[in-house]
């Protein structure tokens, strides 16, 4: 009777081989996936929480919406206290951890110490950087958040156009309702951007979604 040689036989070589090429492809695509997952929740998670600080402040209630057009509309939260410009945890919030772009770590705390509305009225494209999301285009005729346009549940903040996009497959979006979600492309009857790192006309007056024309990334 002949012992069996030590050692794998080839069969068992290919079995491991195979498990290895699945462990291998699950690196490759499905932790990518839940990176992305993770990242759209928590960017959701920002903009609801956004959307709250303006809700309970009365907005669309006892008083209007803010009268500012995109990034100034997003950063009136921190020029009137509503987010706390010496709190780096509620600052975070501004950026969107998708965004290639524009991070907290390459701005800073003091970036917002002198943030006043004042300040959100001129023409500085340092406010840029002080947040990854765009907004309301709410001081301009047409865009503004009008009785009709509060009870259809309209947009107010989304992901910025400024730069990379932050989801390669659509858009988080915040509601005047206080509900925030990531919506994919086909949902907002629009193809992607042909250049992801330069999405031109996402958003403002050449969108070819009717709701993001009232949105901008400027300010």
């Amino acid at each position: 009777m002949k012992r069996r040689q030590a050692g794998f036989s080839f069969i068992e070589i290919l079995v491991v081989m195979g498990i290895i090429s699945v462990l291998v492809s699950m690196v490759v695509f499905v932790v990518p996936m839940i990176q992305e997952n993770t990242r759209r929740t928590k960017s959701s998670d920002n903009v609801q929480q956004m959307i709250k600080y303006y809700i309970a402040d009365g907005a669309g209630v006892s008083k209007p919406w803010p009268a500012f057009n995109g990034k100034s509309f997003v950063l009136w939260l921190v020029a009137t206290g509503k987010i706390d410009k010496r709190d780096d945890k509620q600052l975070q919030a501004l950026f969107s951890p998708g965004d290639t772009n524009y991070s907290w770590d390459g701005v800073g705390i003091k970036a917002y110490a002198g943030l006043t509305k004042e300040s959100l009225r001129t023409e500085n494209s340092e406010l840029f950087k002080l947040t990854s999301y765009a907004g309301r285009r709410n001081a301009t005729d047409g865009h503004k958040l009008t009785p009709d346009e509060l009870s259809k549940g309209a947009l107010c903040i989304c992901d910025d156009d400024d730069g990379a996009l932050h989801h390669p497959k659509g858009l988080v979006i915040g509601y005047v309702s206080g509900a925030a979600k990531f919506v994919p492309w086909d949902e907002l009857d629009m193809s992607p951007p042909a250049d992801t790192n330069n999405p031109e006309n996402t958003l403002g007056d050449q969108s070819p979604n009717p709701e993001l024309k009232h949105m901008s990334s400027q300010n």
